[in-house]
């Protein structure tokens, strides 16, 4: 699935961040859920879009454990989600996460899947992850008994002299 993901709108309908919440807060329940996203979204293309709030200038889009960030600026975080919805070239190849009804119908308007922050997490959790990468075939060593037995015993009483 490639998806853009309204990270804030995630974020507070999974309970990582409340509107209680300060700005370390917000940043240590930024990084739970692209964690999260990282180790159920394996083999996805996810970009998950923030609002920047008051950046002073723009960011550079980032990844964060193969999952792609980007803050908005001087625009709201949907405002960004439906520029890059209208600059999609493949838009039938995409999802949008979002409870936001304004965002959900940019993403329709385009063709694209739409998924509620809450049928997304399901599906995320639903498909089963990819399996672990095989162990390497290791010669198992042998163990001397005789040294085992030398090493684990109880050490000799040291002779008084």
């Amino acid at each position: 699935m490639n998806a853009i993901i309204d990270g804030h709108n995630l974020l507070h309908a999974i309970g990582l961040a409340s509107r209680k919440s300060d700005a370390k807060g917000h940043a240590r329940g930024r990084t739970r859920l692209l964690d999260w996203l990282a180790d159920h979204g394996a083999g996805h293309a996810l970009l998950v879009v923030y609002d920047g709030g008051g950046n002073p200038r723009a960011s550079a889009e980032s990844v964060h454990r193969g999952v792609r960030v980007r803050f908005s600026f001087q625009q709201t975080a949907d405002e960004l989600i439906e520029v890059l919805l209208r600059d999609e070239r493949h838009p039938a190849k995409l999802s949008v996460v979002s409870n936001d009804r304004q965002v959900q119908d940019a993403g329709r308007a385009r063709g694209c899947a739409v998924f509620t922050c809450e049928a997304f997490v399901d599906v995320m959790i639903a498909e089963p992850k990819p399996p672990a990468p095989p162990l390497e075939d290791k010669p198992v060593p042998q163990i001397d008994e005789d040294e085992l037995l030398a090493a684990f015993s109880k050490p000799k009483p040291r002779s008084k002299k």
